[in-house]
């Protein structure tokens, strides 16, 4: 009996538990969605389909995440297919892939919740444009509506919108330079300067190599150039005219170099009444070497290779007359200067003797 009346009051619970959850269930399918009340949709055989939208929050501002909450009741063996935003350029865009929780059964049927994460890019009150949930239900097919869901967004600007200044576009990827673009400025400064360096030492170098090249005695250059030019072989080549004429160029700057009234830029005539009076010059020899130089050079007179080697061994021959009675001069001048100096070295030596030899004579009186 006792265990009777306990079977009978634990029943009693259950119910009154069921019908509970029976009302929640309704109590929270009708307070989903304060701005959408909840829809009924009939099916043929007499099930029925509930739902419930909710948008936490309601007021959002662009780019804020807000969350779309979609409650369905259905009979315990409905399937229910969730839509999704697949436009990523809409004005409501999704954050990530939707989320669906099955909330178990009851007496009124299966409770399913699919919750999105929204962001809104447009101000003002905007209807998310979900398309419609699709519940299956053996062969019936029902759609729940989901377009009919809005948020507000309000505007960020201040209240006078002549005070806001947008911000410049942004690239759609960033733009990553290489290393040496980042740097080639650089190295085209260091370049540069290394340059500059190079230029600068070489410069410096030939003015030191020029400094410290002693001058070039001009019998030796000159001798120098008529190797160099018996080297060329010219008249061999049938150059003859060529080759008198730089023999007798090379000529005129050694007298040049020797002589300051000669200039490279006198006639032979001027050369001779500038030079011809000096007597290391044999005036005889010069006087013919320079007529025949210029028949060949001005009158285009022909000249053999035989012919053309004389003239260039007569111009070279008189460049070694002048420098040895040069050099006989200078030594004459030189023995001279030294016996001048000799003599007058002898004739104070004389009189520091004498003078020497007077002190030591007793003067008169002196015992």
């Amino acid at each position: 009996m006792f265990g009777d009346l306990v079977m009978c009051a634990q029943r009693s619970v259950v119910v009154v538990a069921l019908l509970a959850a029976a009302l929640g269930v309704r109590g929270r399918t009708a307070t989903a969605q304060p701005t959408v009340p909840p829809s009924t949709l009939g099916t043929p055989s007499g099930s029925r389909v509930q739902a419930g939208k909710l948008v936490r929050p309601d007021t959002v501002e662009i780019g804020d995440p807000f969350t779309l909450i979609v409650t369905v009741v259905v009979p315990t063996d409905a399937r229910i297919e969730w839509p999704t935003i697949t436009d990523t350029a809409a004005t409501v865009a999704m954050r990530a892939p939707v989320k669906v929780i099955d909330e178990g059964t009851n007496f009124g049927g299966r409770r399913e919740r699919a919750e999105y994460t929204l962001s809104a890019w447009d101000i003002g009150t905007l209807h998310i444009d979900l398309p419609d949930a699709v519940v299956r239900y053996g062969d019936v097919t029902m759609r729940v509506p989901m377009s009919d869901a809005r948020v507000f967004v309000k505007s960020v600007l201040p209240g006078d919108t002549t005070l806001h200044v947008p911000k410049p576009a942004r690239d759609l990827f960033p733009r990553v330079l290489p290393w040496w673009q980042r740097w080639w400025p650089a190295l085209l400064v260091i370049a540069g300067l290394g340059l500059l360096w190079w230029l600068w030492r070489r410069l410096r170098r030939r003015k030191l190599a020029v400094a410290a090249a002693p001058p070039l005695d001009p019998y030796a250059r000159a001798i120098h150039e008529f190797d160099r030019l018996d080297r060329l072989a010219l008249a061999e080549a049938g150059e003859s005219g060529r080759y008198v004429a730089l023999a007798v160029d090379i000529l005129r700057l050694f007298v040049a170099a020797r002589l300051p009234d000669v200039e490279l830029s006198q006639t032979s005539a001027e050369l001779l009444v500038a030079a011809i009076d000096d007597p290391r010059v044999p005036r005889d020899r010069l006087i013919s070497l320079l007529a025949d130089a210029d028949g060949i050079k001005f009158a285009a007179r022909r000249v053999s290779p035989p012919r053309a080697r004389e003239i260039g061994g007569e111009a070279r021959a008189i460049v070694e007359h002048f420098e040895r009675v040069d050099r006989e001069r200078r030594a004459a001048e030189a023995a001279a200067t030294a016996a001048a100096i000799a003599a007058e070295a002898n004739a104070r030596q004389e009189l520091e003797d004498r003078a020497r030899r007077d002190s030591r004579r007793p003067k008169s009186g002196a015992r």
